[in-house]
């Protein structure tokens, strides 16, 4: 069985990215400290976006030539107009861009921001020109970002080898519906994203943003008992819990410091059962609106 692995998110690296993150963007040095100790340990990938500002272009700046860091990107939500051979041109154009940017001639996945895009009636002009990334060899995988499982109904699941999808200590939506397992059977790599909450899984519950309703709180509140209790940190229980999800390829992390980077990768590195002390199940929330970054005040 093999071990979950590490893949480092990097929106903040382009954008003011995170409703606890209080320092704004990481300045190119940070980044650059951040990279240099993420290709010299557990971190296998580095997943970006089109979206996400410049980060594209600051890991391009930043990431050695010769890193081994797999790199993921995606492509942005498309509008309504039709898809038509100007479509592709234009996709194509802002593909071999993120290829510009990054400093590379191939990378290990594309993905879609909006799986719904495949939906269309035109769809398949979108899932061709995927496919043709992967003919001409531009990258290995291409797949999806998804919310919630119902976005993977009537998805072609047969061309896509990679999905990213929301999974946390308190959204285990995914786990508890069978999806995870469904997609391991069709053999598609799966990467769990939002295993922090944007941070709000390592934030107490007092600093948390006023918005939040009050049972949500009071079930943090509950979770920092049982890490005083037993002695544990909430990093090390968010950790060990995606640690634990053995159907997973990886897990997106964040990180604003090479310090937090550093904190993150003794905690992950340590593989300690965390749960031996009771059944992570019983932590997932059940309102699934708290869980939808989509949903909470901009």
């Amino acid at each position: 069985m093999t071990p979950v692995q590490l893949s480092l998110g990097t929106a903040q690296f382009g954008l003011d990215y995170g409703v606890t993150n209080r320092t704004g963007q990481v300045s190119e040095n940070e980044v650059k400290s951040i990279l240099f100790a993420a290709d010299s340990s557990d971190v296998r990938f580095l997943d970006t976006a089109q979206a996400y500002g410049n980060s594209e272009s600051v890991l391009g700046r930043c990431l050695d030539s010769d890193s081994s860091l797999g790199l993921i990107s995606k492509l942005p939500a498309q509008t309504s107009d039709p898809y038509t051979s100007a479509s592709v041109k234009v996709w194509e154009a802002s593909f071999q861009q993120t290829l510009i940017r990054l400093g590379r001639s191939t990378i290990d996945s594309f993905l879609l921001h909006q799986a719904s895009d495949l939906l269309r009636p035109d769809g398949h002009v979108l899932l061709d020109w995927l496919t043709s990334l992967r003919k001409r060899f531009l990258v290995l995988r291409v797949g999806v970002s998804i919310y919630s499982s119902s976005e993977l109904d009537q998805l072609p699941l047969d061309q896509i080898q990679i999905v990213q999808l929301p999974l946390s200590l308190y959204d285990q939506r995914a786990l508890i519906d069978g999806t995870i397992s469904r997609l391991n059977r069709l053999g598609i790599s799966v990467h769990a994203r939002s295993v922090f909450l944007q941070g709000l899984l390592l934030t107490p519950s007092e600093k948390w943003p006023a918005w939040i309703d009050r049972d949500f709180r009071l079930h943090h509140s509950s979770l920092e008992a049982f890490a005083v209790e037993h002695n544990l940190s909430l990093l090390k229980l968010s950790l060990g819990f995606v640690q634990s999800c053995f159907q997973l390829e990886a897990a997106v992390v964040g990180v604003t410091t090479y310090n937090e980077l550093l904190s993150l990768l003794a905690v992950w590195m340590s593989k300690s059962t965390v749960f031996s002390f009771g059944d992570p199940h019983g932590w997932a929330w059940p309102k699934g609106h708290s869980l939808d970054p989509r949903l909470w005040p901009s």
